[in-house]
């Protein structure tokens, strides 16, 4: 490569970066949407034949193929800046106790003899939801420079970067429709089901309005208690282990309908559910469970009147 061509690719790397630092997409990403826009190159999507025939169907067209994606680096939060109340910006998470069944009136004395927590890791819950909200609001940017009125069958891959600590890697793919004559919206809807899923949604009086999620994380710090029962010869309810997955799940829930609430939504539909858990150190756990939704508004107060669209599998 000559001199010239590598200042000139260096320079636009740094207009590139330029770009990102003022929330706006790449050059590349900019020339590829520009050359869709004026018919320069063909449009592309993931929809397999019949979503493509239930979406133009329900009066929409497909215009290309968009996405967004982030990797965020996730603060450590140390338990007991939770448990003793001096958390900062992570205080007033759910916080339950599980003193020691066996020393004396229950507190015990000594290596053998602890107290467990669950408590609730905002930092980690707060640092998925910026993930997300970086990768949408890329995706939109670039649905919006499409001329798009929306992004259908939106798929989610989320994962954490091996190597690099607590980093996560959250990308959203999807494809950008248009509905033909339609106004320009300010913001274009989302929703992650497929596309025959969509034209069923709107023939049915409702309308996506946007990609929802739910977080809830707990650390399960077994006391002895816990340790004990874990080894027990018997059948025995493991309660503070059960209790953690069960505080997850209200919190994944609560923050669900939160986001509902927020979009001024009717409700959340095609509920998607992902409980994983993490092993930290030493007999300690992280159960994270992540719920992703599409909000759903009516706009008709009966299912529209038409004939159902035919659709008849050849093999």
């Amino acid at each position: 490569m000559s001199d010239e061509a590598a200042a000139a690719a260096q320079q636009r790397q740094l207009a590139s970066i330029a770009s990102l630092e003022r929330g706006g997409l790449p050059l590349a990403a900019q020339e590829r949407i520009e050359e869709l826009r004026e018919g320069k190159s063909a449009w592309t999507s993931d929809l397999s034949v019949s979503e493509m025939a239930a979406i133009q169907h329900a009066g929409f067209e497909p215009v290309g193929m968009v996405m967004g994606s982030s990797v965020y680096r996730i603060a450590a939060q140390w338990g007991y800046t939770t448990v003793y109340g001096l958390g900062g910006a992570t205080g007033g998470g759910r916080v339950r106790t599980y003193p020691c069944p066996h020393g004396f009136y229950g507190y015990g004395v000594g290596s053998e003899h602890r107290t467990g927590y669950n408590w609730e890791h905002r930092f980690y819950e707060a640092g998925i939801t910026e993930t997300r909200d970086a990768a949408l609001r890329r995706i939109l940017e670039e649905a919006q420079g499409l001329g798009a009125h929306g992004v259908v069958g939106v798929r989610i891959l989320r994962r954490h970067l091996e190597g690099v600590g607590n980093s996560l890697e959250f990308t959203c793919i999807g494809t950008a429709v248009r509905r033909r004559g339609g106004p320009k919206l300010r913001s274009p809807f989302m929703s992650h089901l497929d596309g025959v899923a969509f034209s069923k949604l709107l023939h049915g009086g409702y309308v996506p309005v946007a990609l929802v999620m739910g977080i809830g994380a707990m650390e399960i710090d077994p006391g002895c208690g816990t340790e004990w029962a874990l080894r027990s010869w018997s059948n025995t309810r493991i309660q503070q282990i059960s209790d953690g997955i069960e505080e997850a799940r209200m919190l994944g829930i609560n923050h669900l309908e939160a986001e509902v609430a927020t979009v001024d939504a009717d409700g959340a539909v095609g509920v998607e559910t992902d409980l994983s858990t993490y092993e930290l150190g030493g007999e300690s756990m992280l159960v994270e469970l992540f719920l992703l939704g599409t909000a759903v508004r009516r706009y008709a107060k009966e299912p529209l009147d038409e004939p159902p669209l035919p659709i008849m599998r050849l093999r």
